[in-house]
This record gives C-alpha cells, sequence and structure tokens, in this order.
C-alpha cells in the first residue's frame, strides 16, 4: 500500500511540475506576444500620422494647382480684355 501510495506521490509532483512549466511556458509567450502587439500598434499610428501627412500634403498640391489654373485663367482673360 505504502508502495503504491508513494507510486502516486510521483505522479502528482509530476505533474505539478509540468502543469507550472507549461504554465510558465505559456506566459512567456503571452508576454512576448503583447509587447508584439503593442510595438505593432506603434508602428501603425505611426503608419497613420504618415497616412494623414501623405494626405494633407496631396490636398494641398490640389488645391494649389487649382489656384495656379485660376490664376491663369484670369490672366488670359485680363489680357484678352486690354
Amino acid at each position: 500500500m505504502e508502495r503504491r501510495t508513494s507510486c502516486l506521490q510521483s505522479n502528482v509532483d509530476f505533474l505539478q511540475k509540468t502543469i507550472t512549466k507549461l504554465g510558465a511556458d505559456h506566459q512567456q509567450k503571452l508576454d512576448a506576444a503583447n509587447r508584439q502587439i503593442e510595438g505593432l500598434k506603434s508602428t501603425v499610428a505611426s503608419l497613420q500620422k504618415i497616412v494623414e501627412e501623405l494626405q494633407a500634403a496631396q490636398k494641398k498640391a490640389a488645391e494649389d494647382q487649382k489656384k495656379a489654373e485660376d490664376q491663369k485663367k484670369e490672366n488670359r482673360d485680363a489680357a484678352g480684355e486690354g
């Protein structure tokens, strides 16, 4: 009977150690994944800022081009009247 109890206790000890080790391994993986997620969030925020800047520059360029075209038209109209 004592031999069986000892064998069962060994099995319990082994399983507890295995569970503890697996828990620690999974926690490390979760921590690494969370760090990676935070890094990706930062990258996304940077890319969003770049996109906004490019959109603003594109809008300004379109407005500048329209102003230039309007100015040319006004100059042509003024030259035609004179």
